[in-house]
């Protein structure tokens, strides 16, 4: 079945004000961690509420795990809570990347059950069509309503290790080209890709203002790649963060996907570390 995946700017506009609509701002900078607060503080679509990508949607990075490792599924419930979120919300997740990092939300929400989609364009399209910009702070009314959170969807990095061995799944890895190959790498302490993955940057979901091509196009473009059913195929990135964009284009083109390796390369660099170093 496919999922929910994205809104336009007008919905989301016609949407706010009604009651139980959600907005989550997820704007977040790798290498500037308190840059989405101060980005959200100077201008957010209107009733959003500030998401710390860091400390919100992962927990803390250690020694075995990537960047991003997925929070604890009793934590996620209390935040869900916290946000005011129940089973009859509906929630828009945005930032400012075409969704790169919204994507990550959404994957999360959407394993729930949620009604989450993905403003298209994020807030840079909001700004060019002119809508309000709001300054509050927003918090909503915790919710009483717990969710039994669960994350089917993730895939762990042992199921990686021996799908080397008996090629269960193909690996997509969502990086740019340079650093799939090995080029350029100036985040993991490690350079390349996981044995036997193909490379399909998650920028080539967007069009040149940062919105996803139309839903049949992306449909021809990822069938050249494609030729399995959706268990077939893992999708991973840098720390389980962009590889989310992948399977959200995938669902809004038409194809079914799900499954996020979501140690991703900053796992895998660090088991390589190890291993030449044992």
């Amino acid at each position: 079945m496919l999922l929910k995946t994205l809104i336009n700017t007008n919905e989301l506009k016609t949407l706010l004000g009604q009651e139980n609509v959600i907005v989550l701002d997820c704007r977040f900078y790798l290498t500037d961690h308190s840059k989405g607060k101060l980005e959200y503080d100077n201008g957010h679509i209107p009733s959003a509420i500030f998401v710390d990508v860091h400390h919100e949607l992962a927990a803390p990075e250690t020694e075995l795990t990537g960047r991003h490792p997925l929070i604890g599924e009793a934590v996620f419930s209390k935040q869900l809570s916290k946000w005011g979120i129940d089973s009859s919300s509906q929630v828009v997740v945005y930032d400012d990347m075409g969704g790169a990092i919204a994507a990550r939300a959404w994957w999360m929400l959407a394993q729930q059950g949620i009604n989450v989609r993905v403003l298209n364009g994020g807030f840079p399209a909001w700004l060019r069509r002119g809508f309000r910009v709001s300054l509050d702070s927003n918090s909503t009314i915790s919710t009483d309503y717990e969710f039994e959170v669960s994350f089917p969807w993730a895939v762990d990095e042992q199921a990686v290790v021996e799908n080397i061995e008996i090629g269960q799944f193909q690996l997509v890895d969502a990086r740019a080209s340079d650093r799939f190959n090995g080029k350029n790498e100036t985040i993991d302490p490690v350079a390349g890709h996981i044995p036997g993955a193909i490379n399909r940057p998650f920028s080539d979901n967007l069009d040149i203002e940062g919105c996803f091509k139309p839903a049949e196009q992306l449909h021809v473009e990822w069938q050249d790649w494609l030729s399995g059913n959706s268990d077939d195929y893992v999708y991973y990135c840098g720390s389980g963060i962009t590889a989310c964009h992948n399977v959200l284009a995938l669902n809004y083109a038409g194809i079914e996907a799900r499954q996020v390796y979501v140690g991703s390369w900053s796992q895998w660099a660090k088991r390589m570390q190890r291993d030449s170093s044992s």
